[in-house]
């Protein structure tokens, strides 16, 4: 999935930016980039939790992965 995917879309911003698409070789930390985009998607998820959860979660209250987890594990029943 990862390869292919990270294929796909870089051909079609190539289709559409062939410059820029070339422009992308010059960039030489796309771990950090990644993890960047990864942690500001997390706070997206962050942003739509209450204040209390979040002072919670802030406390260590809260177990943000295993709660994770815990929802994955009932979908996956859920699915089942």
């Amino acid at each position: 999935m990862s390869n292919e995917t990270a294929k796909e879309v870089l051909r079609g911003y190539g289709r559409a930016n062939a410059a820029g698409l070339a422009s992308l070789m010059d960039v030489e930390d796309w771990q950090r980039i990644a993890r960047q985009e990864l942690e500001r998607r997390a706070t997206s998820i962050v942003q739509a939790l209450d204040d209390a959860t979040l002072e919670a979660i802030a406390a260590g209250e809260i177990d943000m992965r295993a709660m994770c987890r815990q929802v994955l594990e009932e979908q996956g029943r859920a699915q089942a």
